[in-house]
């Protein structure tokens, strides 16, 4: 996709009437993340970027994301659900899918306990490193993919998995965080024009995280 000056403002306009509809509406949930790769180690980079990308888009809505690090800090009084991820990277077949096939996951009717997320590593590096050098250069700053590039590409993918759990939607959007599809551009750009939540998905979380608090809370004794 390829917009021209005037898309990339209206875009641009766009995604912040969004940001700050949902800046008013965040909701307040904490989330454990355990990741694991597999079928190769990535460097510190890699990770390091990854978490940093997931947890910058859902924060902005209220939705505070702990990894296994961070767990034993006590950051949140109350997580409301845990999420098992698993990064694998296989090489890729001559066939590819149209599009691609990043990652998956399965929704839950309601405790949101240890559920999976699959991210393929080896398709979402081969999809952003379509992107030519001259692009890359306007869009990330540098002519080469690198470590933090495959780091934020991955934590993108991942942000939105969890948000078909956290949001209950098994169907995608037409625009923002879920869509069906990413662009490489969209992957590979330091912008975060393109994963945004619309007001209605916003309202959502909201709700879900009311039938969550609810289903926590202790029962009443009885009289």
């Amino acid at each position: 996709m390829t917009l021209v000056p005037n898309q990339l403002w209206r875009a641009a306009a766009m995604a912040l009437v969004v940001l700050l509809i949902a800046g008013e509406a965040a909701a307040q949930i904490c989330i454990d993340v355990n990741f694991r790769f597999a079928g190769r180690d990535p460097s510190p980079a890699i990770v390091q970027s990854m978490q940093k990308e997931a947890a910058t888009i859902w924060e902005h809505y209220g939705v505070q994301i702990q990894w296994p690090a961070s767990q034993r800090a006590g950051q949140c009084p109350l997580v409301l659900g845990s999420f098992d991820v698993l990064v694998e990277y296989q090489p890729s077949s001559a066939i590819r899918s149209s599009p691609a096939v990043l990652g998956r996951t399965h929704l839950v009717p309601a405790r949101i306990d240890c559920v999976g997320i699959y991210v393929d590593y080896d398709e979402t590096q081969s999809l952003i490193e379509s992107v030519g050098q001259s692009q890359l250069i306007t869009l990330a700053g540098h002519p080469d993919i690198g470590p933090v590039d495959i780091g934020r590409a991955l934590g993108r993918v991942l942000a939105h998995e969890i948000g078909h759990v956290v949001l209950g939607a098994s169907r995608h959007q037409p625009f923002g965080l879920m869509r069906r599809s990413f662009a490489p551009a969209d992957l590979v750009t330091l912008q975060r024009w393109a994963y945004t939540l619309s007001k209605n998905e916003v309202e959502r979380l909201g709700l879900r995280e009311r039938e969550w608090r609810e289903y926590e809370a202790p029962a009443s004794p009885a009289r």
